[in-house]
């Protein structure tokens, strides 16, 4: 092992000494440096001694009397102090600011939050102003053999001057989404809505439930909560029948080990079309299936034309249980 430097050594020795250490446990562990090492450190100590000071008690007295002059002069009152020094004035500001205040959240919130009215549609009707459908995008429902959602009902939320929730009950409360991947969709119910602008679409689900191709082990799946809410403006008018298709996906969650699936809605590949109401005779009504999946690409007899997720086809030359369809984008 090298030998240390002379200066190191001594450095050393200070801190140890500093640390309450004595002269003689630093010589033993250094003693090639013993003779030169013992001087200098008695030299320090000394020092030390010699320096150690100690304040007198009126040192002391004197320090704590400028200490108590300082501490008065912090507490004198400031110029706001002074400015709102009695009671009254405090008052009277504080209540100005309540005041203020409680006028200003008055003006910005309503007095009473009204809850929105609800009426429900009490039957369906192959007649009809409004079909509602679901369809699947396909995301990971490839995973699943069977993947059945079961709804309660259906609200749509209407605008305009005053806003109004319609519900119904669909006809089909169960269906599988397996069934209707991509374009293919399935009409739960038809019947008539109040004519007007919506703003929302909301599902009420009571359980989801998926059987997984590899294992056959069945699933309970995800909800963000126990409905499904999608906000898309569309309008209800005389004359046409509006058909609302809701789509939407399974997604997968997680690594493999925690790996957990979402039902959701899928906005962007839902939509709205539009359709003159067809004279339908109570026999054709009659046979009208709701049920009935359909696909999106069967040929209308013109062209659809699109704005904003709203279609506008003529009818098509087929039977009504035919496809609804999503809207061309």
């Amino acid at each position: 092992m090298p030998e240390k430097d002379f200066d190191v050594v001594l450095d050393e020795c200070v801190d140890r000494l500093n640390r309450g250490e004595n002269i003689a446990a630093c010589l033993a562990d250094f003693p090639q440096h013993a003779a030169e090492l013992e001087p200098l450190l008695k030299a320090m100590t000394g020092t030390k001694t010699a320096y150690f000071f100690t304040p007198s008690a009126d040192a002391k007295r004197t320090a704590r009397e400028r200490f108590h002059a300082a501490m008065a002069k912090r507490r004198e009152p400031s110029f706001w102090q002074n400015l709102f020094a009695h009671r009254f004035a405090l008052t009277a500001a504080a209540a100005v600011i309540v005041v203020a205040f409680a006028a200003f959240i008055a003006l910005r919130t309503p007095v009473f939050q009204q809850p929105i009215p609800t009426i429900t549609v009490a039957a369906p009707s192959a007649e009809g102003n409004f079909a509602f459908l679901v369809s699947d995008e396909v995301n990971a429902i490839s995973d699943f053999s069977d993947l059945k959602v079961t709804i309660e009902k259906v609200g749509l939320l209407q605008g305009g001057n005053s806003s109004l929730w319609v519900e119904f009950t669909p006809e089909v409360k169960e269906f599988d989404l397996t069934l209707l991947p991509g374009d293919v969709t399935q009409e739960l119910w038809r019947g008539n809505v109040p004519e007007g602008e919506y703003s929302k679409v909301v599902i009420y689900v009571t359980a989801v439930k998926g059987t997984l191709k590899a294992s056959g082990e069945v699933l309970d799946i995800k909800l963000p909560s126990n409905k499904l809410q999608m906000s898309m403006p569309f309008q209800v008018g005389t004359g046409n029948v509006t058909s609302f298709t809701y789509d939407l996906t399974v997604v997968k969650t997680g690594g493999t080990r925690n790996s957990k699936y979402l039902l959701k809605p899928q906005i962007a590949d839902s939509g709205v079309s539009q359709q003159p109401a067809p004279a339908i005779s109570p026999a054709s009504a009659h046979n009208k299936t709701p049920a009935a999946l359909s696909t999106h690409n069967q040929t209308p007899a013109q062209p659809p034309t699109s704005t904003h997720n709203l279609t506008t086809t003529q009818p098509p030359a087929a039977l009504p249980d035919q496809a609804k369809g999503k809207p061309q984008n």
